[in-house]
């Protein structure tokens, strides 16, 4: 599958938010946005679910998917925002209603068979019948994640999948995705802030600021000035063991050895 951005415009409240942004993507990868708050990675993601309107053009295999019926787009991409909690809703509950685009409120014997598919896949059992705001965490982004694989997507939008996470739920999640991405042959879109991870899971970064698109490259492609153009920031980007890592605002002073900033 070959998804492409054309041309996209978005504004909110007649005020323009993202500008003529253009790139592409091949299924069975994992594409990054980056950048500084209020770049518009967030946004992006919702114009591409068609939650905001916008202009240009957005194809997969080059239908266009706002051409699409609500129905038809909620099957083809799956969007999971940041914040998913307070739904007074149990883990089941959440499940079914990650299936509804398909059958609506009457679910099929085919959709029981996916949804129990992807309970064992994700090692929900125990939860099933529990709010979903009792669970921690990690246990909560794993069944939101989980909801909108269920859809059997062929884009999946992920924003701030792994915030207020420890580190290993972090990685679980990320290699969650990572499996699934590469198993399913999707498309996976993430906002992340956490630029080690971006570079860890990663195939391709959009780098995004006030609104623009600054390059959209592949990450062994990345170099210092490109994050210091981004963030404004020092930076130094470095490989141990064949892994790219990086250093934000690192320097020695000129003025004295005794002074050491980070």
């Amino acid at each position: 599958m070959l998804f492409e951005v054309k041309n996209l415009n978005t504004s909110i409240n007649k005020k323009q938010i993202l500008s003529n942004i253009d790139f592409t993507l091949n299924s069975g990868e994992i594409c990054i946005a980056i950048g500084p708050n209020g770049a518009g990675k967030s946004t992006l993601l919702k114009s591409i679910a068609k939650i905001i309107p916008t202009t240009g053009y957005i194809t997969l295999d080059n239908s266009n998917l706002h051409e699409l019926s609500i129905i038809e787009l909620s099957q083809t991409v799956s969007l999971m925002t940041q914040f998913n909690s307070n739904t007074n809703l149990s883990v089941q509950e959440v499940l079914n209603l990650g299936r509804r685009p398909y059958s609506g409120f009457t679910l099929t014997k085919d959709d029981f068979d996916i949804i129990t598919n992807i309970i064992d896949e994700f090692h929900l059992k125990e939860f099933l019948k529990r709010d979903i705001d009792t669970l921690s965490g990690g246990e909560r982004q794993k069944v939101f994640l989980a909801a909108a694989l269920i859809r059997n997507p062929k884009v999946l939008l992920l924003d701030e999948p792994i915030s207020h996470l420890d580190p290993k739920n972090q990685q679980e999640i990320l290699e969650i995705v990572k499996r699934v991405t590469i198993q399913r042959d999707i498309i996976t879109i993430i906002v992340l802030h956490d630029l080690q991870n971006a570079l860890h899971y990663g195939d391709k970064l959009l780098l995004l600021k006030n609104g623009k698109l600054q390059k959209h490259l592949g990450i062994d492609e990345l170099k210092d000035d490109h994050l210091e153009e981004l963030y404004d920031i020092k930076c130094k980007i470095f490989k141990n063991e064949g892994h790219p890592f990086v250093l934000l605002g690192h320097h020695h002073s000129s003025i004295s050895n005794q002074y050491h900033n980070h």
